[in-house]
């Protein structure tokens, strides 16, 4: 799948990861997006979550600069640092947010948001690490 016409989808994702920094809940070309749970708001790009998420891909299609969205997700409570590698791509960071108590509501979130073969295998590499812990 290509998010850009001609341009290969994974390197366009590295491409707005080395942006992210710039971007990141920068509220120039945003929107504003609320979840349900959370009591601040996010002033996330269209580009870094439709890239990235079947779920932003399939309902944020008519969203314009400034909009507000509302959204349900599974565990609002492990939803930031999603957004955060959505825009970093830093996995490692990502996985030091886990925990034993937490791993179920982050993998819900990701499988709920359609996030891609990446964010999946940091989970699972999550879930090998600790999977007698898990499993107990």
């Amino acid at each position: 799948m290509s998010v850009v016409e001609g341009i290969p989808a994974p390197y366009y994702v590295t491409c707005l990861h080395e942006e992210g920094r710039s971007y990141y809940n920068n509220k120039n070309h945003a929107f504003e997006l609320r979840v349900n749970g959370i009591d601040r708001s996010f002033f996330v790009h269209l580009e870094y979550l439709t890239s990235q998420s079947t779920f932003f891909r399939d309902n944020c299609t008519d969203v314009k600069e400034g909009d507000l969205v509302v959204i349900d997700v599974p565990s609002p409570e492990t939803f930031e640092p999603i957004i955060e590698y959505l825009y970093f791509g830093n996995g490692d960071k990502w996985y030091d947010t886990m925990t034993i108590d937490n791993y179920g509501d982050v993998y819900h979130n990701v499988e709920y948001l359609g996030l891609d073969d990446n964010a999946k295998s940091i989970c699972l590499a999550f879930y090998q690490a600790n999977q007698s812990s898990l499993e107990a």
